[in-house]
């Protein structure tokens, strides 16, 4: 047969014929039938074939996420976390820069788990954009996050340089608050410093009665097969189905002695956890009545001081009614580009006493003093507000809730008496008619719109709960995610990155 007489392949005959004659083949007029409408759809069809554009940012967008993140390399001191890498050793690591754009990026979309992330790296565009096509597994992850948090600190104060440089001036308006944030570990893991002598001798019971039960179920086994023997060998007499039962049955109470032994050894094990726990909130008694100047005999926990064997730094905490385990998380937002210029994260569920320490971290990180600041009824303390009233900072905050049924104080007329005490003031109630003046009101109002929506922000799209375990490790989480916060507000406000638009030009 000629090449001009070859029978065309079967797609290109039915290219030939017009449409409306072409056959259907059996699945598509399943199909068709199943998805029968008198209302024309658009052609779907999920197998087949399209040129994508070569470059994933062009399927992306210059305006996404992912394409901004990789844009701070030309920006963000990346060094505290190039530096840990000196020694030339083993298989070269992923990219730091690389991971900690990862990182960021999964932050920014609400994503913290380490499995997740890596799920991520197999089927997101983006995700495989930051990555480059490389697949970081979930232990590799983990262990950067780890490793680097020192490092998510002074990223963190990185990034209030840049907005320095792209146009923050300056700090007008400064509203500090705090947040409970679910620490990762549960209350039910808890347990109070004067439930502690009763549950270790409830414990010494337990594992005394255990070891009891073995001891006579071993000297049984002792009497009846002789001392040394396990009895379960087979002699000749055992080959009878009836004495292979009864030896069965000494089998099972060996067994049975075993596992009595087994479950002894944990609550031994126990015990000493909670012995060790009962040290610790001891020492941390001592060591709080030493510092403030009381004899030994004071230095007794109250009895329902708490110790979690989960994540022994984290408190129980009052949040929305309730308690559960947690940090206290502080804030100090800038009002008017609710930027995140200082964060902490304690351990007391008090916001007191931790005024002036924001004020003074929001000087260290920017190098700006606020004009004026605005604050709950938990920040009121004398000797943070006269701190930061020498610094020439006008101080918000509130002198208390009124009481049911009493009366607000008149409208102010005319200025208070100059040189009153902090005393003096609050017993006057100036603090309190202060905030009821035409300004207090619209100062003290910026608190609700810049502070409370910056937390909720961070809480429900950032870091919905601490991932790691210790103080110092939930700290270097919470300065990666205000980091992250911070670059989604210039990301979403527009701003200009200093140096790329030079760059552009």
């Amino acid at each position: 047969m000629s090449t001009s007489e070859t029978k065309r392949p079967e797609q290109s005959v039915l290219l030939d014929v017009p449409e409306g004659q072409r056959p259907q083949r059996q699945e598509e007029t399943k199909s068709s039938a199943r998805f029968s409408s008198p209302r024309p759809f658009r052609e779907w069809q999920p197998d087949q074939g399209q040129l994508l554009p070569q470059y994933a940012r062009e399927v992306l967008g210059e305006g996404h996420l992912a394409c901004f993140f990789v844009e701070l390399v030309k920006v963000l001191d990346f060094s505290p976390i190039l530096g840990a890498y000196t020694k030339e050793c083993g298989q070269p690591p992923y990219h730091p820069v690389m991971m900690t754009l990862l990182l960021m990026y999964a932050y920014a979309r609400g994503i913290t788990s380490s499995r997740e992330i890596e799920r991520r790296c197999e089927t997101d565009i983006a995700f495989r954009y930051l990555t480059g096509g490389e697949q970081p597994d979930h232990d590799t992850v983990c262990a950067f996050r780890v490793r680097h948090l020192e490092a998510f600190r002074a990223l963190f104060v990185d990034t209030l340089r840049v907005a320095r440089q792209a146009g923050l001036e300056k700090v007008g308006h400064l509203s500090v608050d705090g947040t409970k944030m679910k620490a990762n570990a549960s209350k039910h893991k808890a347990m109070s410093y004067g439930r502690m002598d009763e549950a270790m001798k409830k414990l010494d019971e337990q594992v005394g009665r255990l070891l009891a039960e073995a001891e006579a179920l071993d000297a049984q086994e002792d009497e009846r097969h002789g001392k040394g023997r396990r009895g379960d060998e087979l002699p000749e007499e055992m080959k009878n189905p009836k004495k292979r039962a009864e030896r069965l049955r000494e089998a099972a109470r060996q067994v049975e002695a075993e596992k009595k032994v087994a479950l002894a050894v944990e609550k031994e094990k126990r015990r000493e956890r909670i012995g060790q726990a009962k040290q610790e909130l001891e020492e941390q008694a001592r060591k709080k009545a030493e510092a403030e100047g009381k004899s030994p005999e004071e230095a007794k926990p109250a009895k329902k001081a708490q110790y979690n064997f989960t994540d022994p730094e984290s408190r129980i905490m009052p949040k929305g009614g309730a308690f559960q385990q947690s940090y206290n998380a502080q804030v100090a937002v800038d009002a008017d580009t609710q930027l995140v210029v200082a964060q902490e994260v304690g351990q007391s569920s008090s916001d007191a006493r931790q005024l002036a320490p924001m004020v003074e971290q929001v000087e260290a990180n920017t190098g700006l003093v606020p004009e004026e600041l605005s604050a709950d009824a938990g920040y009121l303390c004398q000797e943070d507000i006269e701190k930061v009233e020498q610094k020439g900072v006008e101080c918000f905050v509130a002198g208390g809730r009124d009481k049911h049924g009493e009366e607000a104080p008149p409208a102010p007329r005319g200025r208070p008496p100059a040189g009153l005490s902090f005393k003096e003031r609050m017993k006057r109630k100036l603090m309190k008619r202060k905030l009821l003046t035409k300004r207090g009101r619209k100062a003290y109002a910026r608190r609700k719109v810049t502070a409370e929506p910056v937390i909720g922000q961070v809480k429900n799209t950032v870091l919905p709960r601490f991932s790691l375990r210790g103080l110092d490790k939930v700290r270097g989480e919470f300065s990666l995610a205000c980091a992250v916060h911070n670059l989604k507000k210039m990301w979403k406000q527009g701003w200009a990155l200093p140096g790329l638009a030079e760059q552009a030009a």
